[in-house]
C-alpha cells in the first residue's frame, strides 16, 4: 500500500526540521539526505541529542519492541475497533470532539489503535508516530487491511520529532511522556507542531493515582509476582492471557517512568500559553449536559482550585488507580 499523498505535508527532516520529499521508496531532504520507506512506514528515527535522553529512549525503544501494546487479539474489523473506542469512553468522546476534516497526530502511538479507530472517519488525516516498528507493524497491517487511506503510520522519537511545526490541528499523545527523561520538555517540543488554537490532548501518569500500584509494584517484587491477582486489571474477565500479561509487564516491569500531579502539568499549560480545556477525569466541574458516561473534552471547562485538585486526586487512588492511574488534560494552544 502507497504512502498517503499527505504525509509530505505533515513530515519534516527529523535533523534539521525541513521538509521531505518523496523519491521512489524514499523521503529526501533538501541536502539529499534520504530515509527508507519500509513496509510503508518512513523510517524517521534518528537519536535523541541529550546523550541522556538517548539512553533513556534506546532503553524504553528495547523495552517496547518486546511488549507490543495494546495488541490486536479479537480487534479483527474497524466496527469491533469501534465498539472497542465505544466501551472504553475516551475513545468516544475524543472521536466526537475531533472535527471531521482536522488533521491529527498521535505521538507514542503504539500499535496504532487509536490512530486507526479515528481514521475511520475517512475526511480526517490522521498520522501515528512511535519507535517501535514491531508495534508500528501492526497498525500497519490493521490500515492495509481495511486500506485507510487517510492514516499513516511513521517511526520517529518525541525529542527529534519528524513532523512539521504548526501542523496539526489536533496532538494526542497519552501514556508516553511518563516514560521519557524530561516530560515538560517533551510537552514542549509536541506543542511545537499544532496550530494556533489547535488541541493538545496529553496523558500521564498521577502522582496519587498510581500510589496503590506502586505498593503492589514492591510487594510483587518481593513475592517474584505471586500475587498477581491483587491488581484489578489481572483479575478480569473479558481480557484473555497473553493481554493479561502485556499489561503486567507495561504496568509492572517497565524500565522508566515518573508521575505527575494535575497541578504540575497546569504550570506547563500557564507557562507555554496553553488554555486548560478540560480533564479526564474532570478536575474542577462538568459543563452544561454534560455527565460522566458522555463528556465533551473540547469544550471549556471550570479549572478548578489546587485544593480542588489534591481532593480529587486522593480520590483517584480507588477509581483510576485500579487501571493505571493515568490521567488526561486537554489544552488549547493560544
Amino acid at each position: 500500500m502507497p504512502l498517503p499523498n499527505f504525509i509530505t505535508d505533515y513530515v519534516a527532516c527529523p535533523e534539521t526540521g525541513s521538509p521531505l520529499t518523496q523519491e521512489r521508496d524514499d523521503l529526501v531532504n533538501e541536502y539529499g539526505i534520504r530515509y527508507r520507506v519500509i513496509d510503508g512506514i518512513p523510517r524517521l528515527l534518528i537519536p535523541t541529542k541529550s546523550a541522556e535522553e538517548e539512553k533513556v529512549r534506546g532503553m524504553m525503544q528495547k523495552f517496547y519492541e518486546g511488549v507490543t501494546f495494546p495488541g490486536y487479539d479479537g480487534i479483527d474489523s474497524p466496527s469491533v475497533l469501534m465498539d472497542k473506542a465505544t466501551k472504553s469512553g475516551f475513545g468516544r468522546w475524543l472521536d466526537e470532539a475531533i472535527p471531521p476534516l482536522a488533521s491529527v497526530l498521535e505521538v507514542g502511538c503504539g500499535t496504532g489503535q487509536m490512530t486507526n479507530f479515528l481514521g475511520l472517519v475517512s475526511t480526517r488525516k490522521v498520522m501515528g508516530i512511535d519507535q517501535s516498528i514491531s508495534s508500528l507493524l501492526l497498525g500497519q497491517q490493521f490500515r492495509e487491511r481495511f486500506d485507510l487511506k487517510n492514516v499513516s503510520f511513521v517511526q520517529g522519537n518525541i525529542f527529534t520529532l519528524p513532523a512539521k511545526n504548526s501542523s496539526v490541528d489536533v496532538l494526542i499523545c497519552s501514556g508516553v511522556l511518563h516514560h521519557t527523561p524530561d516530560p515538560e520538555g517533551g510537552f514542549k517540543e509536541l506543542l511545537k507542531k499544532v496550530k494556533k488554537d489547535g488541541y493538545i490532548v496529553i496523558g500521564l501518569y498521577n502522582r496519587y493515582a498510581r500510589i496503590p500500584l506502586g505498593a503492589r509494584k514492591c510487594l510483587f517484587r518481593c513475592t517474584g509476582g505471586t500475587l498477581r491477582w491483587l491488581d484489578a486489571h489481572m483479575r478480569r474477565r473479558d481480557v484473555d492471557k497473553s493481554k493479561k500479561e502485556i499489561w503486567f509487564t507495561d504496568q509492572y516491569r517497565n524500565p522508566h517512568e515518573s508521575w505527575h500531579s494535575v497541578d504540575e502539568v497546569l504550570q506547563w499549560f500557564t507557562e507555554c500559553n496553553v488554555q486548560f480545556i478540560s480533564g479526564v477525569p474532570e478536575i474542577g466541574g462538568r459543563v452544561k449536559d454534560e455527565t460522566p458516561q458522555k463528556q465533551k473534552l473540547f469544550e471549556r471547562h471550570p479549572a478548578g482550585t489546587p485544593f480542588q485538585h489534591v481532593m480529587k486526586q486522593l480520590g483517584w487512588m480507588f477509581t483510576i488507580g485500579r487501571e493505571g492511574g493515568l490521567f488526561v488534560l486537554v489544552g488549547r494552544k493560544k
